[in-house]
C-alpha cells in the first residue's frame, strides 16, 4: 500500500513546478473554499445521524452526543488505519459504551455501506448522462471500413452493466431466498466455491437491508443516503469553483470528479489515503477536462485532501480526549471481538 500511495504521489507531483504551484494555491477564492469545506463537515454531521438512525433502530436510547462521538472517532481511524480496519471501530464503541451487540453494529455498518454503493451507483449513471464523462469529445478507431466511437462505446458498457446490476438487485429484493438459492445453482454451474460465495454475500445484503424494518424506515434511510450524497457532491463542486479552472462547472462536474475518486479509492489505500486521494484528482481533471497545467491537479488534490483530512482528524482527537478513548486498548479489544465476536463481553 505504501509503494502505490508513494507511485502515486510520484505521478502527480514528478513535473510540478513548485513555484507555480504555489501560484496556484494563492489563486484559490478562499472563502469559497471555505464554503465548499463548510459543506464537507455538513457531510459529516448528516452521514452520522444517518448512521445514527440505523444505530436507533437496534437500541433507541442511543443519542446524538453518542453516535456522533462514535462516528467521529471511527471515520478518524478508516483514515488512519491500513486496510480499512477502522470499519470495527463503531461497533466495537456501540458495544463497549452503548452496548449494543457486536453482530448488531456490524450489521448498521454493512447497511450504511450498502445504500452508499446503490448512491454512487445511481450518481455514476449520472455523470454518463449529465457529467463530464458525458461530454468527452468523440473518438474514433477504424476497424476495416467501420469506424468505432470509443468514449460512446465505453459510457454504453458502464451502462450496460450498471443497469443489469441495479436490476439483479431488484430481482433479490423482491424474491429473497429464492432469488439466493436460484442464484447459487446458476453460479455453481461454473464451480461450487463461486456459488457458495455468491450466495454469502447475498444473504450478507438480504440481511442488512431487511435491519431496516418497514417500508417506512428503508425509505427513511434512503432519503437521508440521497442527501449525503448531494451535500458531498456539492463540496467538492463548491472547492472547485474556488480556483480559476472550475468557475464555470456545475454540480454534475462536482459529481464526476467524486465519482472518480470513490472508483480509485475501492483500491487498498495508504494510511490518509496518502497520494491515491491526489492521483484521482488528475486523472479525472487530466483525462475528461484535459487540464494541461499538472500544477492545476496537483494543487487542488493536495489541499482538499489535506484539509478534508485534517477537519476528520480534529474532530477524532477532540472525542478521543473528551471520551478518553485508548486507541491501544481499542485495537486490542476489537482484536478479541473479530476472534470470539459472540463472546466478548462489553467493557466500561
Amino acid at each position: 500500500m505504501l509503494l502505490l500511495g508513494g507511485g502515486a504521489a510520484w505521478l502527480v507531483f514528478k513535473d510540478v513546478d513548485w513555484s507555480r504551484f504555489w501560484v496556484e494555491v494563492k489563486r484559490v477564492d478562499l472563502p469559497m473554499f471555505v464554503f465548499g469545506l463548510a459543506l464537507f463537515l455538513g457531510l459529516h454531521v448528516s452521514r452520522s445521524i444517518r448512521w445514527g438512525r440505523l444505530v436507533q433502530a437496534v437500541k433507541p436510547e442511543v443519542r446524538f452526543r453518542s453516535y456522533f462521538s462514535i462516528c467521529s472517532v471511527g471515520f478518524f481511524l478508516i483514515n488512519i488505519l491500513p486496510f480499512r480496519l477502522g470499519e470495527f471501530v463503531r461497533p466495537y464503541l456501540l458495544l463497549d459504551r452503548e452496548e449494543v451487540p457486536f453482530g448488531s453494529g456490524m450489521a448498521t455498518v454493512l447497511v450504511e455501506r450498502v445504500l452508499d454503493v446503490a448512491a454512487l451507483g445511481l450518481l455514476f449513471i449520472g455523470v454518463l448522462l449529465w457529467g463530464g464523462i458525458a461530454d468527452l469529445e468523440s473518438t474514433t478507431v477504424a476497424l476495416g471500413e467501420q469506424e468505432y466511437d470509443l468514449v460512446q462505446l465505453g459510457r454504453t458498457a458502464i451502462l450496460l452493466i450498471l443497469i443489469p446490476f441495479g436490476g439483479g438487485i431488484v430481482g433479490l429484493l423482491l424474491l429473497g431466498d429464492r432469488g439466493v438459492a436460484i442464484a447459487r445453482r446458476v453460479s455453481g454451474l461454473f464451480s461450487h466455491r463461486i456459488g457458495d460465495l455468491v450466495a454469502g454475500f447475498m444473504t450478507s445484503f438480504l440481511h442488512a437491508i431487511r435491519s431496516l424494518g418497514s417500508v417506512r424506515a428503508a425509505a427513511s434511510q434512503a432519503g437521508w443516503t440521497i442527501g449525503v450524497w448531494v451535500v458531498n457532491a456539492c463540496s467538492m463542486w463548491v472547492m472547485m469553483r474556488a480556483f480559476p479552472f472550475g468557475a464555470e462547472m456545475g454540480f454534475w462536474d462536482g459529481a464526476t470528479l467524486l465519482v472518480g475518486i470513490c472508483i480509485v479509492l475501492i483500491v487498498p489505500p495508504p494510511p490518509g489515503f496518502a497520494g491515491v486521494f491526489e492521483f484521482a484528482v488528475a486523472v479525472v481533471l487530466v483525462g475528461v477536462y484535459q487540464v494541461d497545467n499538472p500544477e492545476v491537479p496537483a494543487a487542488f488534490g493536495l489541499l482538499v485532501h489535506v484539509c478534508q483530512f485534517m477537519l476528520l482528524t480534529l474532530l477524532g482527537l477532540v472525542f478521543l480526549s473528551v471520551d478518553r478513548i485508548s486507541v491501544r486498548r481499542l485495537l486490542q479489544e476489537m482484536k478479541k471481538l473479530r476472534v470470539e465476536p459472540d463472546d466478548a463481553p462489553a467493557t466500561s
